[in-house]
């Protein structure tokens, strides 16, 4: 199944990171100050970061978090 991009839901770099929180991969900013990545909703999302449209239906529903740990992700 094609998930329609060639990216991976695996962390591989030491800024890359999954959010004990949304299970979302993340990526830290160069300077360490942002992350990137977390899912709307998630306590661990700045602020700033108003939704977009890559955002799509990926929410942080709470105890929804545990159901899967792929962040939402899959089809």
């Amino acid at each position: 199944m094609s998930l329609g991009h060639s990216g991976s839901f695996t962390v591989t770099k030491d800024s890359e990171f999954r959010c004990g929180t949304c299970k979302a991969r993340c990526t830290r900013s160069p300077n360490g100050d942002l992350e990137y990545g977390h899912l709307i909703g998630c306590p661990n999302r700045p602020e700033e970061f108003a939704k977009s449209t890559s955002d799509g239906s990926r929410y942080y529903r709470g105890e929804d978090a545990d159901d899967g740990a792929d962040g939402g992700a899959s089809a």
